[in-house]
């Protein structure tokens, strides 16, 4: 699944990242989001943001036609594990799971 992820950038400027595939009226973005990059002030680390490209569509998948793309390249990893963690129906927590007391057995 997530060698179908790309980042995308159209011809408006928008970066978008999105399960990207083809079809007959061009690229077929499913699970697609804007990423925003957002800087607190001066000097400070810059975020990303990601926000849903089509949040009022009935469906998760939006078409482009192929001339508004301008580029298309495979995310960071960073960027990539966040893509994935926000699309996926599974809950995910950072980091391990681990217990502090294990209970002991009596025999």
């Amino acid at each position: 699944m997530s060698k179908d992820v790309k980042i995308l950038r159209l011809s408006t400027g928008e970066d978008i990242i999105a399960t990207v595939g083809e079809n007959d009226q061009g690229t077929s973005l499913t699970k697609s989001f804007v990423i925003i990059p957002q800087q607190q002030g001066p000097g400070k680390p810059v975020q990303l943001m990601m926000v849903l490209y089509a949040p009022y569509a009935k469906s998760d998948t939006v078409t482009i036609d192929n001339k508004f793309i301008v580029s298309s390249v495979e995310p960071k990893k960073e960027i990539l594990d966040t893509y994935l963690q926000n699309t996926s129906s599974i809950l995910q927590q950072p980091g391990l799971i681990t217990e502090t007391s294990i209970p002991k057995i009596d025999s």
